[in-house]
């Protein structure tokens, strides 16, 4: 990568820009880095690959636009020199390193970006032969993982997102700043994906994008619904149920959910409750007990010794495969919380 000056007509800007604005006519502080650049000039250069006679923009898209209403006709820039053979997979990567790592993409902006990559890998016949949908999910997520160094479970929940209607997702990259986005991953991880799995009957009648669309529309009308509402209903779709009857009554009372938008999750969960009175709700921990269980596990995992599991009593014992599984699952869920936290009160 080296540092020069370019021409700006020779730069070609993000067509797709994942800000969810049009950065030249929607960007309110535009005016002020205007009035930077004109008193100081551009003091960071932006950064592009050269690409046959022009550049691609990377990085610097606000800088390229208020460049271009101040007449500039160059600009400082590090052009990645990769002889012209970035394809479109590598320039995405980068972009990710830079914007992600800065924090600069929330999550819709991301997923704007990440929106061709999820096609690409959704159509691969590979993927699109696996007939579990959790199978399917991971193996999507992983090419997203590979296509930009995000984590497993970043990835995850974009996908989540990603799976959703057009309609909906263009409605968010409009306005990345409206609620929607962690209430659609909860539907999508609580409801959806279990539901496929463990009531395929159910979804031989509706698709699945009618039911995601109808519970979209409680968000709609319920301006205080908060995403983590969702979790009431999910113990009752992610575990098989066996007799017919109490099938009959989940996919009775999912239906009633789609189609009555004043119906709550509460409300859907005390139905839930009496058509499946064996099951026995557990109550979610407070933040201050959350935080306590998190210390002692921390303590506790410190403490083991991994030579104690051949060593182990037959009562005691656990295979390491086991282990293994359970710990990928911890880091996952602590991997989940972790991007929540940082998202503050957003859900």
């Amino acid at each position: 990568m080296k540092l020069m000056h370019i021409p700006l007509s020779k730069v070609q800007p993000n067509p797709e820009n994942p800000r969810g604005i049009d950065i030249e006519t929607q960007d309110d502080k535009l005016s002020y880095l205007k009035q930077s650049i004109q008193g100081f000039g551009v003091l960071v250069p932006i950064v592009v690959s050269k690409k046959n006679d022009h550049y691609i923009l990377i990085d610097g898209e606000r800088r390229y636009w208020a460049s271009k209403a101040l007449n500039l006709t160059e600009l400082p820039a590090f052009v990645i020199d990769d002889k012209g053979k970035l394809d479109d997979s590598a320039i995405l990567y980068r972009m990710f390193q830079i914007h992600h790592n800065r924090e600069q993409w929330g999550p819709v902006q991301q997923c704007h970006a990440l929106e061709a990559a999820y096609r690409a890998a959704a159509r691969k016949p590979s993927i699109r032969s696996l007939s579990d949908e959790r199978a399917k999910l991971c193996a999507v997520a992983e090419e997203l993982v590979r296509a930009t160094g995000i984590e497993t479970r970043t990835a995850l929940n974009r996908v989540h997102f990603l799976r959703w209607p057009t309609s909906i997702k263009q409605r968010l990259y409009r306005n990345p700043g409206e609620q929607g986005y962690w209430y659609i991953c909860e539907i999508e991880e609580k409801i959806i994906i279990p539901a496929l799995v463990n009531f395929p009957e159910y979804f031989s009648r509706v698709p699945a994008n009618e039911v995601r669309c109808d519970l979209f529309r409680k968000l709609e009308e319920h301006s205080v619904l908060k995403s983590t509402e969702v979790r009431r209903v999910a113990p009752f779709f992610r575990g098989p149920v066996e007799k017919a009857t109490e099938r009959r009554a989940v996919q009775k009372v999912l239906s009633e959910l789609r189609n009555n938008v004043a119906m709550t999750y509460s409300d859907a969960q005390d139905e839930l409750l009496k058509a499946l009175p064996d099951y026995r709700r557990s109550e979610p921990v407070s933040p201050r007990k959350l935080e306590s269980l998190l210390t002692r596990m921390t303590a506790t995992i410190e403490d083991f010794d991994v030579a104690a599991i051949g060593a182990a009593q037959r009562r005691a014992k656990a295979p390491r495969e086991k282990l293994q599984t359970a710990a990928a699952k911890l880091v996952a869920s602590l991997q989940n919380l972790m991007e929540q936290l940082s998202e503050g009160d957003k859900r």
